[in-house]
């Protein structure tokens, strides 16, 4: 019984933790770059369900960090 639970569960959750977090960081700093530039109107990425809000909040945190060092580059 507990193997076809575990074959459900993995059918369900095809990605890993470390992929979905990877995929919304991606998206996160594509929308904040985009944010930045004049005229830019994009939706903001939407909150995968399978991760943490806390670590939701990290990566925004992570994202906003990328965009500052993609714009100060040269300090």
């Amino acid at each position: 019984m507990q193997t076809s639970d575990t074959s459900q569960i993995s059918v369900l959750a095809p990605f890993g933790v470390s992929r979905l977090c990877a995929i919304y960081l991606r998206l996160q700093f594509e929308y904040q770059l985009n944010a930045r530039a004049p005229g830019a109107m994009a939706a903001q990425p939407s909150l995968p369900l399978l991760l943490p809000i806390a670590l939701v909040s990290e990566l925004d945190l992570i994202a906003a960090k990328l965009v500052d060092a993609f714009y100060n580059r040269s300090q």
